[in-house]
């Protein structure tokens, strides 16, 4: 196991209740300082998107020319991965700057009442937690963020720190309308300091893309839908696969035009040379590569290697970064760039100044979402080596991602890699989620996108 992993955390126990950061405030915070000229963040996070179905990650259709043309301007990592696999435990990461086993912002978990009923609950972020949009907007920054994703709502704490804030609770086929609610805000506010936020998820299943991207890769006009059909754990529809992977991909090029009228925006309104802009996603998505579909049940890479793309002032143009980086890279590297000083303990280190390289990347999650036999996950990647715990720490398999990069070839637990899990698994918990009371609803709008399984 790295020394670095494990000095960092040696300073967490040193440092674990330095929180001062906190959004109890709206008044700059006196650890903050703020150094630098006028600059610009605008943060784009597709949901569900894999990395490996860009055309600029090798993809072997042209599914990306937008955001290929700002990744050609800026950098790639190449080696991205996911805290979680699904979308609440990764955003608080990305939200943080925590890993999973740091904010503990968890998978849905049932609570049985006193009248034997059994109830699901959903963690809301810590918001004692210093975050992005708390952090920045101390630091001088006009905050706005659209989500399109009911469980990123004010009701789970992720609106915290923004002047404006709004979710949909189902963003499905809302990319357009959200990029032009983007660029409303923009041309209001383009004199000013700014941090943006927008999600986007119309790449999430069920795969419908409008007309005519769902003809972009498949030439059936009326085919234009496609949702999987999974009964007790048995998927019923696996021969639809290709017709999945071919709206799938035509979702990416839906979003990837809708963000060319957002990059554009930025370069006539003069700002490309004071905005930075960053594209990733929170998880991926599984095409049976492991005989399974979605995401959340499992700890492949299909599911944890996502884009992560910067460009912009002080960004190096052209490149691409073979380090493997995680979520909780993020924050703190946006703070560094912004000249934004904070004395708040982050899992992730700044990838642009410093050495990122030879660090432990950690991920979790929970597998089998029916509340009975419920499995702790957790892996790590350490360089091209990684560890999957399954079944809370009674089954380990290792990969080693340069000679098998879809991990089809399980080889038996990794001695540093079981103990690098083991590590990860033992982090001290620094946030303390509430629970949200959830009304039917969202209950079954989460069973309707398999995270729920009665």
């Amino acid at each position: 196991m790295s020394k670095h992993f494990k000095m960092s955390w040696i300073i967490v126990f040193s440092i674990i209740f330095i929180m001062s950061c906190s959004d109890s405030a709206h008044e700059p915070s006196e650890n903050l300082s703020l150094t630098g000229p006028q600059q610009n963040i605008i943060l784009i996070i597709i949901d569900t998107l894999r990395a490996d179905h860009l055309s600029c990650y090798g993809y072997h259709r042209y599914t990306s020319p937008s955001i290929d043309s700002l990744a050609a301007e800026g950098t790639i990592w190449a080696n991205a991965q996911a805290q979680a696999p699904w979308t609440l435990p990764a955003h608080a990461t990305i939200w943080t700057g925590l890993s999973v086993r740091s904010h503990r912002t968890l998978n849905p978990v049932p609570v049985l009442t006193d009248n034997g009923e059994t109830v699901k609950l959903i963690f809301t972020l810590d918001k004692d937690l210093p975050s992005m949009p708390v952090l920045l907007r101390e630091a001088g920054f006009s905050t706005f963020g659209i989500a399109n994703f009911r469980i990123l709502s004010d009701v789970y704490g992720f609106d915290v720190g923004f002047d404006q804030y709004s979710c949909n609770d189902d963003g499905a086929g809302r990319a357009g309308i959200s990029v032009d609610s983007l660029l409303i805000w923009l041309e209001d506010h383009n004199d000013e300091r700014f941090f943006c936020m927008i999600h986007l998820y119309d790449v999430h299943s069920p795969y419908s893309p409008p007309a005519p991207y769902n003809t972009a890769f498949q030439d059936d006009p009326d085919i234009g839908y496609f949702d999987w059909e999974i009964d007790n754990n048995e998927i019923l529809n696996k021969t639809g696969r290709d017709i999945a992977v071919d709206l799938y991909d035509g979702e990416i090029s839906w979003v990837d035009d809708n963000l060319s009228r957002l990059f554009s925006w930025v370069r006539e309104n003069n700002l490309a040379d004071e905005t930075l802009i960053v594209v990733m996603s929170d998880h991926g998505e599984e095409f049976l590569e492991h005989d399974w579909v979605l995401h959340g049940e499992t700890l492949y890479q299909e599911v944890l290697h996502i884009p992560l793309i910067m460009s912009g002032p002080g960004i190096e143009r052209g490149h691409l970064d073979s380090t493997y980086v995680g979520q909780f890279d993020l924050l703190p590297t946006l703070l560094s760039w912004a000249d934004v000083e904070c004395s708040s303990y982050f899992d992730g280190t700044d990838i642009l100044n410093s050495m990122a390289g030879d660090r432990v990347i950690p991920s979790s999650g929970t597998s089998n979402f029916s509340w009975v036999g419920r499995n702790q996950m957790a892996s790590t990647v350490y360089n091209h080596s990684k560890t999957i715990m399954m079944n809370e720490m009674e089954d380990f398999m290792s990969f080693d991602l340069i000679s098998d990069p879809g991990e089809q070839t399980a080889l038996p637990g990794d001695s540093a890699g079981i103990e690098d899990v083991l590590f990860y698994w033992a982090t001290p918990q620094l946030g303390f989620p509430g629970f949200a009371a959830t009304d039917e609803t969202t209950i079954q709008a989460l069973r309707d996108l398999g995270y729920i399984n009665d």
